[in-house]
């Protein structure tokens, strides 16, 4: 049975729920508009087939933000990062897929709020919806088979076998990436990878210059 995450924000306009009878997210659709989130779109995965649930709130003059595609089976919804105001209105929306996080749509204003369960992923949504979305709550169920990744399989090192040998060990995924710059080429490296929920902060490899890191992805 999905665990349900009480929505956060607040109360106006009408109650909606999209249910937790879904294996997965697939897109989410967000527009903003002046004073904070317009509408919610969700569209869901089940038994391997697209389910569109309504747009909770109204589209009126908002800007859509780029749709949020989540590659089921091998990507799932993690969390979601969002703000809302006095009024009880959502400012502002981040995702956060196993593999990839969207921008902030709207704004990264007033009281913060994260929706997420350790080891779980999001399967529904709910909340409150009027002229905006006042609130936004989820459902979360278990990882299942269809979501957790084959074995690692090492690959051997390529280049010298100087300097000391290192190893960040195995994880679910590589989040970002990190090149420190060398008057002679790359003089260190340092990765950001996700396990499940969690965001593992690798430790740099080599000898960081003045020039200080690029992040490439």
């Amino acid at each position: 049975m999905a665990q349900k995450v009480e929505a956060q924000g607040g109360k106006g306009g009408n109650q909606w729920d999209d249910g937790s009878e879904h294996d997965a997210v697939a897109k989410i659709q967000v527009g903003a508009g002046g004073i904070g989130i317009q509408y919610v779109k969700f569209d869901y995965v089940k038994n391997g087939q697209t389910e569109e649930a309504p747009l909770r709130g109204i589209k009126g003059r908002s800007i859509p933000a780029d749709p949020f595609v989540i590659n089921h089976p091998e990507e799932h919804l993690v969390s979601v990062e969002g703000w809302y105001n006095p009024e009880g209105l959502i400012q502002g929306l981040k995702f956060n897929s196993n593999k990839k996080s969207s921008d902030v749509i709207g704004y990264n204003d007033g009281t913060s709020f994260t929706l997420q369960v350790q080891d779980k992923k999001i399967v529904g949504f709910h909340g409150f919806a009027g002229d905006y979305v006042h609130s936004l709550g989820a459902y979360f169920a278990p990882l299942t088979s269809s979501t957790s990744l084959t074995p690692a399989k090492k690959l051997p090192a390529l280049g010298s076998d100087e300097g000391t040998a290192w190893d960040d060990g195995a994880h679910h995924g590589v989040k970002k990436v990190y090149v420190g710059q060398g008057h002679d080429g790359v003089s260190a490296v340092k990765f950001e990878y996700v396990n499940g929920s969690e965001v593992v902060v690798g430790d740099e490899r080599g000898k960081p210059t003045l020039l200080g890191f690029e992040e490439v992805s």
